[in-house]
């Protein structure tokens, strides 16, 4: 789950109203005592001893007070207390630490309090409201309709070698390829990622003023295809069909209206997702009559009915077709059904419409069985479109990329950064990392702690890489990229690539804040609290009796200030692992003339000198990475922020990742197999068929 702030922590754990169900009944003392019972000896007692100093009658620090915590209290009030132990922030890392088993025990009770809270006995799936299409996914759709053939290549398994050892990429993702819809992301604008991904509803409604960009959006798709020559464009299928109903021949005994009709019905029902009906089609036949009685040719005529349902709330908003209920059934969740379910599953993985097989499966009712979903998602992570799906969403969004992209390291001192081109070839290196572990289908692991990454000529000089491979590319050639082993583990996993390490600086310095803000966020997902608004003053003196002070140096005045402590002691070690990195990811051995001290603390206590020894700490505690990784997934594939009835699912999905040795396609099959993937609550005024 993704953090948030003390303040608006403490608000939830002060009492969030539960506005999705019932409030909760007070049990009778004949049937609390045995839950009163296990609640005083197993866990009351953990708390008195660790967090009832700072929380309880006689201090409130932070306004908050646990003493008054029973068994009987509804879950928000607990999941501060649950978040804040799981990330191992609670106790701080000066207080008295609980044994493994202390705090294992206290957080499975919390889990279970969890677990006890159903909507009239069903498990709560959440929420599955309307939200619109994110940037990506419209461009991608538009593609997909117009330009893309259903079915396809697949990719291969693995990243294959030349004979001279370079890497075979076979339309892999440096460079990336010119999107054939790349117009939408110039006249849309940017989704934001305040949710986390941009596949978050909260973030995606429709103001008023989209309304005329959609309508540019569709007429510029529409120019594009059909207006283009036919030696380029007779391999798209929207302009193939065009052409096959204005040109013919037609089936015998059919008119060139009615099968037309038979086009536009088959192109709503992909756009819309789900079949449309014949009433549906109707009302984009009569534009096409309209035109055609007032003189129009075939290729205007066919246009009007197309734009119309490139622009309809059906084709913009997902789950559009939710519908409202008359009956009152009262049913507390439902069931997806299979066209629900199909595009759920093609949003996640490919962001974009199902494609035939999906089609299929759900018209023959096959695809709400799991190992039916299974197959799917299998066959789906090995195709094409996954580049631009969950690579370009997922992988790329929980790795911060477009955070890290806008970094500009001081062009005076870093000049060789710009000379060689180096922030292109970093992101290539990041991006040619994920995608191998995406397509050989590797340990997620090797996220933090890989032995191996690929490199090309200039990145391995800019590194001091020795030996490598490959000979120095003549000017204005494409670099070759090889795949290479590392002697240590200096290197090796994302947190020491040069993307990270770069986008993580400042112009003329390391900031050990934000390259330890960003390993919270994206490995521990245990974000920190907003930092005060005077936090800039603490650090404008950077010099001390006229000399220079180291970085630190400067981070420990973080630390010594009463308004950042809490926060900065819990950042800091983390960032200053990695100060033998210069601002452009190059190793060093010194700074300000004097040694790198890369020492740090973890908040359990464990101490650690350098980069590679924290990964090896992290390492030792690989299955909280994986949690982390699998709530982020989770996330990303549900479209909305998890909550704490999330919290068995999240659990469920780790442990099956776990034994599956914590490869990726686990996490992503047992996503679509979970409960609230393929289930919904019931909101007032929805339909509730469809049995869970």
């Amino acid at each position: 789950m993704r953090g948030a702030g003390t303040g608006s922590l403490i608000l939830l754990a002060a009492g969030l109203a539960l506005s999705w169900a019932p409030a909760p009944t007070r049990v009778g003392a004949e049937e609390k005592g045995p839950e009163k019972e296990a609640f005083d000896r197993q866990v009351r007692p953990v708390l008195a001893k660790y967090c009832f100093g700072c929380h309880g009658e006689k201090k409130q620090s932070a306004k908050l007070d646990l003493a008054p915590l029973s068994a009987e209290v509804v879950p928000q009030t607990w999941q501060h207390v649950w978040e804040r132990l799981r990330s191992r922030q609670m106790p701080p890392a000066d207080q008295p630490q609980p044994t493994a088993d202390e705090r294992e025990r206290l957080l499975d009770w919390i889990e279970a309090q969890f677990a006890k809270h159903t909507r009239a006995g069903c498990p709560d799936p959440g929420p599955l409201r309307p939200r619109r299409l994110n940037v990506r996914e419209h461009m991608n759709t538009f593609r997909d309709l117009a330009f893309w053939k259903d079915g396809g290549r697949p990719r291969r398994t693995s990243y294959t070698n030349k004979p001279d050892g370079s890497v075979n990429l076979y339309q892999s993702v440096v460079p990336p390829p010119e999107h054939p819809c790349a117009f939408v992301t110039r006249q849309l604008p940017q989704d934001t990622t305040d949710g986390g991904f941009d596949t978050v509803g909260d973030t995606l409604s429709i103001p008023p003023f989209l309304v005329e960009k959609y309508l540019r959006c569709s007429k510029t798709l529409l120019d594009d295809v059909l207006n283009a020559k036919p030696n380029v464009a007779k391999e798209w299928p929207l302009y193939s069909n065009v052409a096959r109903l204005r040109d013919g021949p037609l089936p015998k005994g059919q008119t060139q209206r009615q099968v037309a009709i038979a086009y536009l019905k088959d192109f709503a029902s992909r756009a819309f997702r789900h079949p449309v009906t014949a009433e549906d089609v109707e009302k984009y036949a009569k534009l096409f009559d309209a035109a055609v009685e007032r003189g129009d040719d075939f290729d205007t005529a066919i246009r009007l009915p197309l734009q119309a349902i490139l622009t309809s709330p059906r084709f913009v908003v997902l789950w559009a077709d939710a519908g409202t209920d008359t009956r009152g059934t009262g049913a507390p969740v439902r069931a997806l059904d299979d066209y629900e379910l199909a595009a759920r599953l093609s949003y996640f993985l490919w962001s974009s419409v199902p494609d035939q097989e999906l089609r299929v499966a759900a018209q023959q009712g096959k695809l709400r069985a799991p190992e039916v979903l299974e197959q799917h998602a299998r066959r789906m992570l090995k195709h094409l479109r996954i580049t631009d799906g969950l690579m370009a969403g997922f992988l790329c969004q929980w790795l911060q990329l477009d955070k890290l992209d806008r970094a500009t390291p001081d062009a005076e001192r870093y000049a060789s950064y710009f000379q060689s081109n180096l922030a292109e070839l970093m992101k290539s290196e990041l991006l040619l990392f994920a995608d191998a572990i995406l397509v050989e289908d590797r340990s997620i692991l090797e996220f933090v702690d890989a032995d191996w990454g690929f490199l090309c000529y200039p990145l391995a000089q800019h590194y001091g890489h020795e030996p490598f491979p490959g000979k120095k590319p003549p000017s204005n050639a494409q670099p070759t990229w090889y795949r290479v082993k590392f002697a240590d583990k200096t290197r090796g996993g994302v947190l020491t690539m040069g993307k990270v390490l770069t986008g993580t600086s400042r112009p003329l310095r390391t900031s050990p804040v934000h390259r330890g803000k960003w390993v919270l966020e994206a490995i521990l997902g245990t974000p920190p609290p907003p930092p005060p608004p005077d936090v800039d003053n603490v650090l404008k003196e950077d010099k001390e009796d006229g000399k220079a002070l180291t970085v630190p140096q400067l981070m420990a005045k973080h630390r010594n200030s009463a308004a950042c402590s809490s926060c900065h002691n819990m950042i800091d070690p983390l960032g200053l692992a990695f100060e033998n990195f210069d601002p452009v990811g190059r190793w060093r051995d010194r700074d300000q003339d004097q040694p790198i001290d890369a020492r740090g603390t973890l908040s359990d206590g464990k101490k650690f000198n350098g980069a590679a020894e924290l990964k090896a700490l992290l390492m030792a505690r690989k299955d909280e990475f994986t949690r982390n990784f699998v709530e982020q997934m989770l996330t990303y594939a549900l479209g909305r922020k998890l909550e704490f009835y999330d919290v068995a699912t999240v659990k469920e999905i780790t442990r099956a990742v776990i034994a599956d040795d914590y490869k990726l396609s686990r996490v992503v099959v047992d996503v679509v197999k979970s409960y609230p993937f393929r289930n919904r609550r019931i909101e007032a005024g929805e339909p509730k068929e469809n049995k869970p």
